[in-house]
């Protein structure tokens, strides 16, 4: 007959394999500590890092988590409504915007609703200061001033994403392949390679991306936007550029491509949920979350997992179901032939 011990080993076995299981191969030079989780099992869409130690993350169902350099934690909301996306203008001022035209805004202490001119699905915001910003979602761009948002006409419809470089230079892009322009006066139409394009990101004036359906990457030069050849032909969701030689692009399961200056690669994820959203602090620092509350992190040589809090919940009733049967079973075997118990 086993011994208790024994099994309870065996039991201690099976938990680490589970764990191994989930982790990616790092070397050891590469191993961060996994001691943060993820608080939510809810749907990400968007993530903004204000520095290393100050991020956040917002999601469905008003959902909103914080990074303080050690861990997330869910931040109360003031909206039960889809959170599509935030931005950041300091560790003191930041916004999110969403479903049925939801606006909050961080001053500092707490998130609170601001009064909205629309009451459609908001999918993105870019600020360019404090008293300077524009959402975008479908036929809808609006702007903050400083005191209030208001509509702005826009040339088109399927608006999903939208980047500023100044204010007097900013890129909006959507479905079928919608490219528009702000040239600090107005929006107007620029003439698209793409067929469906969800997220863009500027590095400057003359440099730029966006990525969309199956796999595809498109780059602005300062006079046009032009196809360049991808590594993938997954839909890509999200593209983050951290300098002009160094941008990231996610997707769907779990995609993760790398811009090196000269052409895109794939770079293996420890996931395979959905990704909608990728930022980097620096070269070696960053972040990307997704669908059931997928949070990974990239260490400057891998990504690597967070474990979602219901996830390791859900493995510890499970190990302490079977070591409740283990237990009775060892008990049941160690009993006398005149035991009544």
């Amino acid at each position: 007959m086993r011994s208790f011990a024994f099994e309870v080993s065996l039991i201690a076995i099976m938990v680490l394999s589970a764990l191994c299981v989930s982790l990616p191969t790092v070397k050891a030079r590469d191993v961060v500590p996994l001691d943060w989780t993820s608080p939510t099992a809810q749907n990400l869409y968007d993530v903004f890092m204000v520095s290393a130690s100050d991020g956040w993350a917002v999601g469905l169902d008003g959902t909103i988590i914080r990074w303080n350099g050690s861990s997330w934690s869910n931040v109360t909301s003031p909206t039960t409504y889809l959170l599509e996306s935030v931005f950041m203008v300091s560790a003191s001022d930041g916004w999110a915007v969403g479903d049925a035209g939801t606006i909050i805004h961080w001053n500092g202490t707490d998130w609170s609703t601001v009064t909205s001119p629309t009451t459609g699905l908001l999918m993105s915001v870019s600020m360019v200061s404090a008293s300077n910003g524009w959402a975008v979602g479908g036929t809808m761009i609006i702007h903050w001033d400083g005191s209030s948002w208001s509509n702005v006409t826009s040339p088109t419809a399927d608006l999903i994403s939208v980047s500023m470089v100044s204010a007097s230079d900013g890129w909006a892009v959507g479905y079928y392949g919608t490219i528009i322009h702000w040239d600090g006066s107005s929006w107007s139409k620029v003439t698209s390679p793409a067929a469906y394009l969800f997220s863009v990101s500027m590095v400057s004036a003359s440099d730029g991306w966006a990525v969309g359906y199956y796999g595809t990457t498109i780059h602005w030069n300062g006079t046009d936007w032009s196809t360049v050849t991808s590594p993938t032909t997954v839909h890509l969701l999200s593209v983050f550029m951290a300098s002009a030689s160094n941008g990231w692009a996610v997707g769907a399961a779990g995609t993760i491509i790398h811009w090196d200056g000269a052409s895109w690669s794939n770079v293996t994820s420890p996931t395979t949920a959905a990704l909608r959203s990728v930022f980097m602090v620096s070269a070696s620092d960053g972040w990307a979350v997704g669908y059931a509350g997928t949070i990974i992190r990239w260490t400057g040589t891998v990504w690597v997992p967070e474990f979602s809090t219901a996830i390791l919940t859900s493995l510890l009733i499970t190990l302490s179901l079977v070591a409740v049967v283990i237990t009775k079973t060892v008990l049941k075997k160690r009993k006398t032939p005149f035991s009544f118990f």
